[in-house]
């Protein structure tokens, strides 16, 4: 079973540097591009996505993550993660991975969020097929409202 752990945590890894280089190549397509064509993003809490309805749904599919995506990418100019824990569950198929994320947007500004990824995977471990994503409400609020801003000046 430890190389399906290691198989897992490969998936996890790309799905963490897939985030990473979408928003320094600004392509979306990597965002899905480790997801299985079924994969369901969820985020919480859902507190946060009823105050941001703009933003978040509860439940979406990789397409609309995607373009959902291409207009926070216009406000982004480069994001760097860090993963500060990880817990894998070989039987369940199923990681969690905390994320420290630092966020430079293109008006200069810094912010740290943090974010906490639970993964599904598929049955062989080499797609995720479920993600949901908690947010770090009180910093993610100031970036969206930034980009809220941003937008309304345009």
């Amino acid at each position: 079973m430890a190389n399906f752990r290691e198989v897992l945590q490969k998936t996890a890894n790309a799905f963490v540097e897939n985030n990473t280089l979408a928003v320094k190549r600004m392509d979306t397509s990597l965002l899905s591009a480790i997801l299985t064509e079924d994969c369901i993003r969820m985020y919480r809490p859902l507190s946060f996505i009823q105050r941001y309805p703009q933003f978040f749904k509860a439940q979406i599919t990789n397409a609309d993550y995607e373009a959902q995506m291409k207009v926070e990418l216009q406000t982004m100019k480069e994001v760097s993660q860090k993963i500060t824990r990880t817990v894998i569950d070989t039987t369940e198929r199923r990681a969690t991975l905390w994320s420290e994320q630092t966020i430079l947007t293109a008006n200069g500004s810094t912010s740290k969020v943090e974010v906490i990824w639970d993964l599904n995977f598929s049955e062989d471990g080499t797609r995720v097929s479920q993600v949901m994503e908690f947010v770090d409400t009180y910093e993610a609020t100031k970036v969206l409202e930034q980009m809220l801003a941003q937008a309304g000046a345009e």
